[in-house]
């Protein structure tokens, strides 16, 4: 599971908690189809592969756009009681290596850069940031992110140049559900069973080919806790000014490394 972790660092090394991301299919749905069995094809309706890849395409050849995504997801207690949370994500890419992410929500508010070549982490309730040397390509930077950093924005699959790509190796079935309205858009609705995740998106069938909507459940995760994000405003001409990709910090932040940040998080 994807985590976006939080700064949150006192004199020594009380750090940074992570917080987690889910993401789910929609509890009324019909019925999936039956379990995938190992070692065999995906079964995937030919509209449903047509558009989510036709979507994909669109937005990964695209130089630049903005979104915004208002978010709900659950966080499990030990108890396995779910507790739901809100926010909001806006994002800036410039596919020529530049990206900005803001995240604010009920667990707090969170800052991501890439100027093609750091990437920096900030919680602007902290006197803290991690900032690290970073490819020059936007794939490869996002590549990086988790492995060896542990964390990565959330959506950061629909930041790729080929966002299809990044889903469809766990893919199992794939199937359309009609069509249906997310606030004033009439947009086609598909449902998917991967590996480990089942998820549900909406598409905008045109002249923009763009999610609508997205719901995803961790299946192998405890109590099953869901994701969901709802997109709006996307703008493919947008007029991005140079400082939004420039880290904003107050005077005296202090720099941490992101394996301090990350190893303090563990604990």
């Amino acid at each position: 599971m994807r985590t976006f972790c939080t700064l949150a660092a006192a004199s020594a090394l009380s750090a940074l908690s992570c917080w987690q991301l889910a993401e789910a299919q929609n509890a009324n749905a019909p019925a999936a189809p039956p379990a995938a069995k190992q070692n065999t094809q995906p079964a995937i309706a030919e509209q449903a592969e047509i558009l989510v890849k036709q979507m994909a395409a669109y937005i990964g050849s695209a130089q630049e756009f903005t979104f915004h995504a208002d978010i709900t997801f659950d966080h499990v207690l030990p108890s396995g009681q779910k507790l739901q949370f809100s926010a909001t994500e806006d994002v800036a890419l410039e596919r020529q290596g530049r990206l900005y992410v803001e995240w604010s929500g009920d667990l707090g508010d969170r800052q991501f850069w890439y100027d093609g070549k750091t990437v920096t982490l900030y919680d602007p309730s902290l006197p803290f940031y991690a900032s690290e040397p970073a490819p020059s390509q936007l794939d490869a930077m996002l590549d990086r992110l988790l492995p060896q950093l542990d964390f990565s924005p959330p959506l950061s699959d629909l930041l790729y140049s080929d966002p299809y790509q990044r889903v469809k190796g766990n893919i199992q079935f794939g199937y359309a559900l009609g069509e249906n309205d997310v606030g004033s858009r009439s947009c086609r609705t598909f449902a998917f069973v991967s590996k480990d995740i089942d998820w549900q998106i909406w598409i905008d069938p045109g002249p923009q080919l763009t999610p609508c909507k997205l719901v995803i459940t961790y299946r192998n995760q405890p109590s099953q806790p869901q994701f969901t994000a709802v997109f709006s405003d996307w703008d493919f001409a947008p007029r991005i000014a140079e400082p939004v990709f420039t880290p904003d910090l107050p005077p005296g932040a202090e720099k941490i490394p992101f394996k301090t940040v990350t190893a303090a998080a563990k604990h």
